[in-house]
C-alpha cells in the first residue's frame, strides 16, 4: 500500500538555505538528529499513511473539490515538540500564512472525512520540520532553536497543495508528487 501525505512544497530559496542551516545547527549539538533534506522539505497539511490503492481516486476527487485562494507564507520563529527541554522534533513556525494554512488543512480534513478518512486527533499546528531527534543529548535546546530563528526566510505565495507518495528507504524518504491542486484565481472587481 502506498504511504501518502498532503502538503505544500517549498520554493528553491528555502531548500537551498536548509542545507547550510542544518549543517550549522548540527555543529551545535552532540545529539543524533535526523535533519530534514532539502529535496523532501515541505509543510505537511495531512498525513494519510498507508492507503489502499483503490482509495486514491476518491481522495484525488475530494481534494480537487477544495477551493482556496493563493496566499503568502513566510517561515520564522522556532520551536520543538513537545518542548525545548525534551524535544523530539525541531521546527520552524510561520510568521505569515499560518491562519490560511490552518484553514486549508481544515478544508482538507472536511473533504476527506466526507469519504471516510478519519480526522487528525491532534490540532493542526503549521510548521516546517528541521529535524527529528533520534537520540537526545542532555541539556537545553533553546540555544539551538534561537540560532535557527536567526535565519531569515523570504515570503512566497502558495500556488497549490500536493498529494504525495512517500517511499521509505535506508537513505531517507523519497517523495513523489501524485497530483497538485491549484489555488483559484481571484478575479479583480469590475
Amino acid at each position: 500500500m502506498p504511504r501518502l501525505f498532503i502538503g505544500i512544497g517549498l520554493p528553491d530559496t528555502y531548500r537551498q538555505s536548509l542545507n547550510a542551516l542544518t549543517k550549522w545547527l548540527s555543529k551545535l549539538t552532540d545529539a543524533s538528529v535526523n535533519w530534514s533534506r532539502p529535496d523532501t522539505w515541505h509543510l505537511t497539511l495531512k498525513f494519510l499513511g498507508e492507503t489502499e490503492e483503490a482509495r486514491i481516486p476518491a481522495i484525488r476527487e475530494a481534494l480537487a473539490a477544495i477551493h482556496f485562494p493563493a496566499f503568502p507564507v513566510q517561515a520564522g520563529g522556532t520551536g520543538a515538540f513537545p518542548d525545548a527541554k525534551r524535544p523530539k522534533v525541531l521546527w520552524l513556525g510561520l510568521v505569515q500564512g499560518g491562519e490560511q494554512t490552518a484553514t486549508l488543512a481544515r478544508s482538507i480534513e472536511d473533504a476527506l472525512t466526507a469519504i471516510g478518512i478519519p480526522r487528525e486527533k491532534k490540532p493542526f499546528r503549521p510548521h516546517l520540520t528541521l529535524g527529528r531527534i533520534r537520540k537526545p543529548a542532555p541539556g537545553d535546546w533553546q540555544p539551538i532553536l534561537d540560532a535557527a530563528a536567526a535565519q531569515e526566510w523570504p515570503p512566497f505565495t502558495v500556488p497549490h497543495f500536493t498529494l504525495w507518495q512517500s517511499v521509505l528507504t535506508p537513505e531517507g524518504a523519497i517523495h513523489t508528487p501524485l497530483a497538485a491542486f491549484p489555488a483559484q484565481q481571484v478575479q479583480p472587481p469590475l
